[in-house]
């Protein structure tokens, strides 16, 4: 059999349909062996033991498919053969996704289907054997490459069996930029699967039942909150959005948007901060509105970066990029969407730098430019494809290479062994524990040459902690337990950050806005990811903005927002905070408008309520000194 060739088992019982699938994948060089029956392919695996695909009829003689193949793969733990499901009987939208996420399959197709379609699975499938880590590190280097195929791409995509939470937004554009059909599905670590369907690059489908349409509508002033109240009490099993629709209190264009916008939320919960699962079945989607196509990504993209992947993850991913130069990409242009978005606005002059061969490193060391914005910023670009790295910037001197070690053992600072390799697995995108330690060393640059200076020493200590690290991430008994303990100190981290975070709430409800502010810089060291802590962050610093200091603090809180996930928009605290920060900013009709929204979310909290009366009194009092001296004059005379 030629090289780069496959061989695949057709579990088939219709005699037509086996005999052209064997004709069609022998003619094209692959080793063909065919089964009518479980007890055949039983057979047939059971002396093969590197079948590459399996082909399976979703009905058969004696069992279905799917129990066939989840029989197999119990029976043959060492076949990790593909699975490519078969059917012309269950083929509506529900079974395929549930039959792709229950066999991990790689491809569905619904008979007939076109032999084209047969050499176009297998051919996807071609690429050499890799560890499933470096599919992952492949992934990471279409950023150093500008001119990556879609092929390419898709070969990557369907090649990463384990990846970060983090990731996922990166394969989503991905998915959308190569107009790909079919399911993602995502496997979690506490068992749960999740299922993205894709129909020609645009996201038609999230399985999740969370919803939040009530407050999206108040939130969005699409309807009244009384309106919604009505609706939900007497929608009688119909939508509450067809409820008002019918009723003439809701266009139809309006709840298209907001059902968007639950697919938006239902995706941002999604990436999460734990290693994942995932693999991607082709399959004919049929299109459905509404629907999320690139443009209307790009903008997703910009607030799950801002909001839901941690600057601490994206420094372990840029480890191996902070020396390399930062060029703009063959598709970037000047009017491009994405560079009027909040967090490449928030660095100015930025597109202007990207011309003067700077590094993320040299980035990084401008006054004015948050970190958090440049990490965020720039990861955004690159996920976009508008930037590219370059090649590495040489050390111009000692004293250089010695910052950025500094750097890097910085980072390393405090951290166990298992932190220490998920660090370095994250920035190299992993692989055997020879290349993780290879590629991580070519950052410290060459081994210093002088014996008696810090740059060298410093260089051993970090060279010292990774070959450490390593060693003991071989001991696996070693490694279990250092990775249970650090799980288990995580999990005391979260219990203590939830618990301050009610002392935060008590403090901002008494306006104890310094008080809040310490407890808030604990809470981030425990948990940068709590929930709700950007919102209650805003909050205080806008509760204690002293005059001369107010634009530093606006500025410094609207990064803040732009770090609020979607999923935390939609109840009565972040109209509130928004409501803050236009008052702020001296635009009081925008902060009534909010805290009304506010208070129409929960009428029982407090602070919205008492920000009205405060505004109702100013506007009282301004009147006052408002009006007609002539009609004060008169008051002053008229008859009792």
């Amino acid at each position: 059999m030629e090289s780069g060739k496959s061989k695949i088992l057709i579990l088939e019982d219709d005699e037509s349909v086996r005999s052209a699938l064997k004709e069609i994948l022998s003619r094209a060089g692959h080793s063909v062996f065919v089964a009518s029956r479980p007890d055949e392919a039983n057979s047939i695996l059971a002396s093969n033991s590197n079948i590459e695909f399996l082909f399976c009829d979703c009905l058969l003689p004696q069992m279905t498919g799917l129990d066939f193949i989840k029989q197999a793969r119990a029976n043959y733990p060492s076949s990790k053969f593909k699975v490519v499901l078969m059917s012309g009987i269950y083929t509506d939208k529900s079974f395929i996704q549930e039959a792709t996420q229950s066999t991990q399959a790689v491809a569905f197709m619904k008979k007939p289907f076109d032999m084209e379609q047969v050499l176009k699975i297998v051919k996807k499938e071609e690429a050499p054997r890799r560890e499933e880590s470096s599919a992952r590190k492949l992934l990471y280097q279409m950023f150093a490459n500008p001119t990556v195929t879609n092929r390419q791409k898709r070969k990557v995509i369907e090649s990463i069996e384990e990846v970060s939470g983090f990731d996922l937004p990166f394969l989503y554009s991905l998915l959308v930029e190569t107009k790909s059909g079919g399911y993602l599905n995502i496997y979690n670590a506490d068992g749960s699967v999740s299922g993205i369907s894709f129909c020609n690059g645009n996201i038609v489908g999230v399985d999740d039942k969370t919803t939040f349409l009530g407050e999206m509508l108040i939130q969005s002033g699409y309807a009244t909150p009384q309106d919604v109240q009505e609706a939900l009490r007497v929608k009688n099993n119909r939508r509450i959005g067809d409820y008002l629709i019918q009723n003439n209190q809701l266009s139809p264009h309006a709840f298209d948007l907001i059902l968007m916008e639950q697919m938006n939320i239902r995706l941002v919960r999604t990436i999460v901060d734990q290693k994942i699962r995932v693999n991607f079945a082709s399959a004919e989607v049929e299109m459905s509105n509404p629907s999320i196509d690139a443009d209307s990504l790009s903008f997703y993209l910009h607030d799950w970066i801002a909001s839901k992947i941690s600057v601490n993850w994206l420094k372990s991913l840029y480890v191996m990029w902070s020396g390399n130069i930062i060029v703009k990409s063959p598709t970037f242009r000047d009017d491009h969407p994405a560079l009027s978005m909040s967090l490449v606005k928030s660095l100015e002059g930025l597109t202007v730098k990207l011309n003067n061969q700077i590094t993320l490193t040299q980035l990084l060391d401008i006054k004015g430019y948050n970190e958090v914005a440049v990490y965020k910023a720039i990861h955004f670009l690159l996920t976009k494809g508008l930037i590219v790295f370059a090649q590495r910037a040489a050390f111009a001197s000692p004293a250089e290479q010695l910052k950025v070690i500094k750097k890097i053992a910085t980072e390393l600072e405090n951290k166990n062994s298992y932190e220490i390799v998920a660090y370095m697995e994250t920035g190299t995108g992993g692989g055997s524990a020879e290349s993780i330690l290879s590629d991580f060393m070519t950052l410290l640059g060459d081994e210093p040459t002088d014996t008696a200076s810090e740059v060298y020493s410093q260089w051993h200590k970090v060279r010292k902690l990774a070959e450490d690290a390593m060693t003991a991430s071989k001991d696996t008994n070693k490694i279990d337990q250092i990775r249970q303990a650090t799980q288990r100190n995580e999990a005391e981290a979260k219990l203590r950050a939830n618990s301050l975070m009610e002392e935060v709430k008590k403090a901002l409800q008494y306006t104890q806005y310094a008080k809040a502010l310490e407890l808030l810089a604990e809470v981030s060291k425990l948990n940068p990811q709590t929930q709700q802590l950007h919102l209650y962050s805003s909050w205080a610093k806008l509760g204690s903005v002293e005059v001369a200091k107010k634009n530093f603090v606006l500025k410094e809180v609207e990064l803040e927002l732009m770090q609020v996930p979607p999923d935390e928009r939609y109840d009565t605290l972040f109209p509130f905070v928004i409501g803050l920060f236009n008052k702020t900013k001296g635009d009081m009709v925008a902060a009534r408008k909010s805290f009304e929204k506010s208070v129409a979310l929960d009428p029982s909290f407090i602070p919205a309520r008492r920000e009205i009366s405060v505004l109702a009194a100013a506007n009282k009092k301004q009147d006052v000194f408002n009006v007609d001296l002539k009609q004060v004059v008169s008051g002053f005379f008229k008859k009792k």
